[in-house]
């Protein structure tokens, strides 16, 4: 064992801890806040409806120059369901962007 897979062992625990953390700290901040805890979980089912949607409106459909890489049906629709959430989101960003700007231009 070199000192580089040492390195990538040690990164591993850290991010691991780091995430736990935070889990662990936002569920006390839950507990301590319901009314605001709802507003995350909102948010939280948000985004699960959103990747729902979009797993389910991805083709796992795998061309045949994709095949010598290995990638196999399953792959491609998780990949299609990544990309259909990202452009979801993508629009959703934009789309309350310029409700915001617009809102602030007709309230004037």
């Amino acid at each position: 064992m070199d000192l580089i897979n040492i390195g990538i062992i040690i990164t591993y625990i850290m991010i691991i801890g780091a995430a736990l953390a935070v889990v662990g700290f936002s569920v006390m901040q839950m507990m301590k806040s319901p009314k605001n805890s709802k507003k995350t979980l909102y948010t939280v089912g948000g985004l699960v409806i959103v990747l729902i949607l979009a797993y389910f409106l991805a083709s796992s459909e795998v061309l045949p120059s994709y095949e010598k890489y290995g990638i196999d049906s399953a792959s491609a629709k998780r990949v299609g369901m990544g990309l259909n959430a990202f452009y979801f989101l993508a629009i959703g960003a934009v789309l309350v962007v310029l409700y915001t700007e617009f809102g602030k231009a007709f309230k004037k």
